[in-house]
């Protein structure tokens, strides 16, 4: 997958899988997660997110950053210089190698584009139904006013789920049904959804 983030921004990623393979990137960029205030990403470098689940790539840079990764739920190292687990600090369990595999890359080779959804105040609705053919789910919030939108599985709520914050876009991985939760007491919220189809 291919992320561009421009200068001095950020990019949330949903990640559901545990590892975290940074194939290529065009500089050194910082990783945050929940209680951390981040770590160096840089190509050729492989993370293991363990129980982690959302992260924020950060580009603090004057320049466009160009990222290609993968998420996997297997270890795969061919030309990485190490293996870096992040565990609220990192830790570096091993230097290897270099591995050669046999691997394939699986690019996304359609887009459907669902209808908006509008959430009440306080309100939850599914905005995707499962879907084994789906490769990532893009969500933007496009809310007239500045609301708050979280997104996760149908227990999603006030104090659970990814956040997207107005404006904000986010995007997960998997073919999993989405909920999304509106968390204003006032205002409605919309979020715009399309799926990477496989």
């Amino acid at each position: 997958m291919k992320l561009t983030i421009q200068p001095f921004d950020s990019f949330p990623l949903l990640v559901t899988k545990r590892w975290l393979n940074i194939i290529n990137a065009s500089h050194p960029f910082r990783i945050s997660f929940e209680n951390h205030s981040g770590i160096v990403g840089a190509a050729s470098r492989q993370y293991d997110l363990g129980e982690i689940s959302s992260i924020q790539i950060n580009n603090e840079s004057d320049t466009e950053l160009v990222i290609e990764y993968d998420i996997a739920n297997i270890n795969i190292t061919s030309a990485a210089d190490g293996n870096v687990k992040v565990v609220n600090s990192i830790q570096v369990d091993s230097i290897r190698e270099e591995v050669k595999v046999l691997s394939r890359s699986e690019v996304g080779l359609g887009l459907n584009s669902l209808d908006d959804t509008d959430l009440s105040p306080q309100e939850s609705k599914m905005v995707a139904s499962a879907n084994i053919n789906r490769k990532e789910l893009i969500l933007q919030n496009t809310s007239v006013n500045p609301v708050d939108i979280r997104v996760g599985g149908a227990n999603v709520g006030q104090r659970n789920g990814g956040l997207i914050k107005a404006g904000g876009s986010f995007v997960l991985s998997n073919g999993a049904a989405v909920y999304a939760f509106n968390s204003d007491q006032s205002h409605k919220a919309k979020l715009s959804v399309i799926e990477v189809l496989q």
